[in-house]
């Protein structure tokens, strides 16, 4: 006979789980549409909640789970309002830019907390980091010509222009929503890269920068 302890799955107990996450997960995102993100702590985010600060922790040890939480929820909305077409092709970035930005805009205030939660480039999602290693891939698979500096330069470019801090900042400061922001980084994308592709980027080799 077994010594080892019985573990048991409550479906009732998963679905409160869930349900206390997501209620942790509004707290923290009406908070953030209130004030800066450095100034919010965990007290505040559990009083919006209605729990307690050990159950934040339980669900969300540290702010890089609290990211990957809110990245999440941005990965669902796209699901669920059909954004998404896979990017395969440098073609198919500019056409998913367009489906892309409006999606920020019908839920403004989670990409905007998680465009500020994820601005520091140490605490970038799984999410995030998944589409620009999969992007880099598409890059060294278009270009076979360029270098692998030069792909990694690419890349960079193009993934700069396409993240939700772009959408962001057009929105805030310069007034423009994803409605119009989409189609004008998609055109700001297909123009890269047919110059990319007719040989007009400026190679890492001419500038001195070539990599080991």
């Amino acid at each position: 006979m077994s010594d080892r302890p019985r573990t048991y799955s409550s479906p009732l107990r998963d679905r409160q789980a869930q349900r206390t996450r997501e209620l942790i997960l509004d707290a923290l995102t009406e908070l953030l549409s209130e004030q800066p993100s450095d100034e919010i702590t965990t007290r505040e985010i559990a009083e919006r909640a209605g729990v307690s600060q050990p159950t934040v922790y339980r669900h969300f040890p540290d702010r890089s789970a609290l990211l990957e939480g809110l990245a999440d929820r941005i990965t669902g909305m796209e699901a669920v309002q059909g954004d998404g077409g896979r990017v395969e092709t440098l073609d198919d970035l500019a056409a998913h830019c367009r489906r892309a930005f409006a999606i920020p805009e019908a839920h403004p205030v989670e990409a905007t907390a998680d465009a500020v939660l994820s601005s520091d480039p140490r605490r970038l999602s799984r999410g995030s980091r998944a589409r620009s290693a999969e992007l880099l891939r598409i890059v060294a698979d278009s270009l076979p010509d360029y270098e692998e500096r030069d792909h990694l330069r690419i890349t960079a470019l193009l993934r700069t222009l396409y993240t939700v801090q772009t959408w962001l900042r057009m929105r805030e400061e310069f007034g423009i929503p994803g409605d119009e922001s989409g189609p004008l980084v998609a055109w700001a994308i297909s123009t890269l890269v047919k110059e990319i592709r007719a040989g007009r980027f400026p190679r890492a080799s001419e500038a001195g920068e070539a990599g080991p």
